[in-house]
């Protein structure tokens, strides 16, 4: 599929629904054009990713069943929006393969990435009780398969289950020290910004990171330009290694001295 092309195809899933009710459908959603089918989607295949995860893991059996009910298997394009910023925050979702962008917009227009979202990592759950909403836009960056849930089936066990509180208590605290640190970050020179995008890039994926200078500058709020130079200037001092599509962490210590502040002017 062509870049900038927009394709999403979403199944709903018929293996654990009562005869007697026709199947729910989600609507779509996004920019480009929507394929909404019913299909059987393997039951193992649910089961293994809501096991999987850390967080869907916790579940209690009754909660667990009454989630994998409620999902839907959803095809993405690269480019697709999965939901847009504050609009109601119904269904969260699982990253089975791909990657998805989670993103806001300022007044202007200009991009921030706020995280990437990997396989096995959840996306969308709002916690909040209060007309609740998306903080963010999700957006697929490249052909991707998501499993969807309705928020409702977790907020329901949520309320008895301390172990699956201990988990969404312990995942929204490093969410919000996250959230501190790159609030900090935009006092920060572009140099110092690239480093600390890099560092934490690093902890995501390992040595190879397998994103162009275009995400860099997305995540670090600079021009891709800046990225690109700031980027070749820590390849020549030996830091890093750059290809088409990814970035080779080569010296991990040079790397955090830079994220630091410390080095030469890039």
């Amino acid at each position: 599929m062509p870049p900038g092309s927009y394709h999403r195809r979403i199944e709903t899933l018929e293996w654990m629904q009562p005869q007697s009710e026709p199947a729910q459908q989600v609507s779509a959603g996004n920019r480009g054009p929507s394929a909404i089918m019913t299909s059987r989607f393997p039951k193992g295949r649910i089961n293994d990713a809501v096991t999987s995860n850390e967080v869907l893991s916790k579940l209690r059996a009754v909660s667990k069943q009454k989630l994998m009910a409620g999902a839907t298997f959803e095809e993405l394009g690269r480019g697709t929006v999965i939901y847009h910023e504050e609009t109601p925050a119904v269904r969260f979702s699982i990253v089975l393969r791909g990657e998805v962008k989670l993103v806001t917009y300022s007044t202007k227009g200009a991009a921030l990435l706020i995280d990437i979202v990997l396989p096995n990592q959840l996306f969308g759950a709002v916690f909040h009780p209060h007309n609740p909403v998306y903080p963010c836009t999700a957006v697929a960056m490249k052909p991707t398969e998501l499993l969807s849930f309705r928020r409702k089936d977790l907020m329901e066990d949520l309320e008895n289950n301390p172990p699956l509180q201990k988990m969404l208590l312990a995942d929204t605290c490093q969410k919000l020290c996250q959230a501190i640190q790159m609030r900090g970050l935009w006092l920060e020179e572009a140099r110092v910004r690239i480093a600390q995008v890099l560092v934490r890039l690093h902890e995501k994926f390992g040595r190879v990171i397998p994103e162009t200078r275009a995400t860099l500058a997305e995540l670090a709020g600079t021009s891709v330009e800046t990225a690109i130079r700031i980027t070749k200037r820590l390849a020549r001092r030996g830091i890093l290694a750059t290809s088409r599509g990814q970035v080779e962490i080569l010296s991990l210590a040079g790397l955090r001295d830079c994220a630091q502040g410390g080095g030469p002017a890039l």
